[in-house]
């Protein structure tokens, strides 16, 4: 069950995909904490459900039960919405090249709080920085089309 939800998205909303509840806990916790609103997510296939245009940044683990495996939401996350903001962390698996998209930060758990901060505010600035850039994209690309 969600401990947050979101029925009027901010710009800060977070997803947090895990199937350990008391790890999914802790870092809706510590991203609560830095001013997100949390969407909860206990596998990779309601995550996929829930990754719409108000996640702004999405943290998921790397390693979970069921038919889709915890890296597949970091790919939809980067296929659907390359303006979004992703971390990756697990304590069961260290991803292999190529398991992750360019750029994706990885944290190994047991972590640091200050690890995980790190890390959303990295890909956080980033993604604000890829914004403005993307806007300009379609706005030409519109232009182009509807001239």
């Amino acid at each position: 069950m969600p401990r947050a939800t979101t029925v009027c998205p901010t710009p800060k909303t977070a997803l947090v995909v895990r199937d350990e509840m008391l790890f999914r806990l802790e870092v809706c916790d510590h991203l609560e904490a830095g001013g997100y609103e949390v969407v909860e997510a206990g596998n990779a296939a309601p995550a996929l459900e829930r990754l719409d245009g108000a996640v702004a940044l999405t943290v998921t683990d790397g390693r979970m039960p069921g038919s889709v495996d915890g890296l597949a939401p970091a790919r939809e996350v980067v296929l659907r919405r390359p303006d979004a903001a992703l971390v990756a962390v697990s304590a069961q698996m260290t991803p292999r090249p190529g398991d992750l998209p360019g750029g994706v930060p990885f944290v190994a758990r047991p972590f640091l709080e200050s690890h995980l901060r790190e890390a959303v505010l990295r890909v956080a600035a980033r993604r604000a920085g890829r914004i403005p850039a993307l806007r300009d994209a379609l706005r030409q690309r519109a232009a182009l089309t509807f001239g």
